[in-house]
């Protein structure tokens, strides 16, 4: 089926047709009835990448993100409020999901593989596998935007995010608590964005005058799992700390699970805070206080950021993103 025998069907012309799909409001009220009758009773659907050939342009942007494993839904929310942002102005998102356990180039491969299907730009939120592909977006040629590179890419939008006003925050909560002895589940440090999560956190503790001891910095997969493991190293210490940071709220929620298994709980027996304010965190017992790193935001941010560049917009080639930090109770003073 295509709009030349639509048009024999309504005994018009297939330019009337084509004027009626893309609502030019010169045709007449009722032959467009007429013909939009006929599209409906055969269920006709517009080739729209045929179109977008024809128009030069697609319609279509990338979005890739870190792989989903690991049970953190916050990539999983990324791609939701990235794509509702990008339907509102028109455009559909192609996503790929980078994974450099089994590639060490896969976001590269992502990013050609896009260049391929004609996408007018590409976000990639990954938060630090976009380190791959230094040197190549000037050979991709399509409007690009990082988001929490830890350096600044030549011809790349970067929105900076900055970890450090949470942080500060969180450690000044926790110092004004009486805490001194502060433990940080960090995450995989070979990661740009644990590495960036780890020293904001060293700049906030200096900032409060308190130390940040090399033996309570437990480095651990931010999993569930490796959560639950950091937490049991760190109370394996012969003096364990009187507080913990996790770099993820996942890696908090599997701290917890350590905790109760031991009879202690957090805001009552140790001070645990968890980093993205994912929305499970005000449904665990108790509340996980946090340090909000919103993929709403985040997303709206990036997309907005990329139509910035399709559209060739004078903008700067770094915006920002200011974590806070957000109390609930897992919070309390030093036992």
């Amino acid at each position: 089926m295509n709009i030349r025998e639509i048009a024999r069907r309504a005994r018009v012309s297939h330019s009337t047709v084509s004027r009626i799909i893309n609502n030019v409001s010169t045709v007449d009220p009722k032959l467009a009835r007429r013909v939009r009758a006929v599209i409906e009773e055969v269920d006709y659907r517009p080739n729209y990448q045929a179109q977008a050939l024809a128009r030069g342009r697609s319609h279509t942007v990338g979005l890739i993100v870190s792989e989903l494993s690991g049970g953190n839904p916050f990539f999983s929310e990324i791609i939701l409020y990235f794509e509702r942002a990008a339907v509102a102005h028109g455009f559909e998102v192609l996503i790929s999901f980078a994974d450099s356990e089994t590639d060490p180039h896969h976001v590269v491969v992502c990013a050609n593989r896009m260049k391929e299907r004609r996408v007018e730009g590409i976000a990639v939120l990954t938060f630090g596998m976009e380190q791959q592909l230094e040197n190549k977006p000037g050979r991709i040629k399509i409007p690009m935007v990082y988001a929490g590179a830890d350096s600044p890419h030549e011809g790349v939008r970067n929105i900076r995010i900055n970890y450090l006003s949470g942080m500060r925050e969180a450690v000044k909560h926790l110092v004004d608590f009486g805490h001194s002895r502060i433990g940080y589940l960090s995450g995989k440090l070979s990661w740009s964005s644990m590495r960036m999560r780890y020293e904001a956190l060293r700049k906030a503790a200096r900032a409060a005058g308190i130390p940040l001891n090399k033996e309570l910095v437990a480095e651990c997969d931010h999993t569930l799992a490796g959560g639950a493991q950091g937490m049991a190293d760190l109370l394996n210490l012969p003096k364990p700390p009187t507080a913990v940071l996790c770099c993820n709220d996942i890696a908090a929620i599997g701290a917890l699970k350590t905790l109760n298994s031991r009879g202690l709980q957090a805001g009552r027996d140790i001070s645990l805070i968890g980093f993205d304010n994912l929305p499970l965190c005000s449904f665990m017992q108790p509340r996980l206080s946090t340090i909000s790193f919103s993929p709403c935001e985040l997303a709206d941010l990036a997309f907005d950021a990329l139509l910035e560049e399709i559209q060739g917009a004078e903008v700067k080639m770094q915006s920002e993103y200011k974590t806070k930090f957000v109390l609930r109770e897992s919070t309390c003073a030093p036992n």
